[in-house]
């Protein structure tokens, strides 16, 4: 199994852009595709969603920084 850091952006309704960082356990493309997805069918609050930067991290890492971010 691979694990990620990933950092991604999106801008909400009034033009302000959020980034946010994450550790995960699937695949970049799946992971931003997903919360695309989820944003558009709960609050649709924010759009145009842009991976910043991913990287392989070990699964130590992952464990020590899944509830960090």
């Amino acid at each position: 199994m691979k694990y990620y850091f990933i950092t991604y952006q999106a801008t909400n309704r009034q033009g302000s852009v959020s980034i946010w960082n994450y550790v995960i356990n699937e695949s970049p493309m799946k992971f931003i595709k997903d919360i695309v997805s989820y944003e558009q069918m709960d609050s649709n609050t924010y759009d145009n969603f842009v991976v910043l930067n991913t990287f392989e991290i070990s699964e130590e890492e992952f464990k020590e920084f899944e509830d960090h971010f």
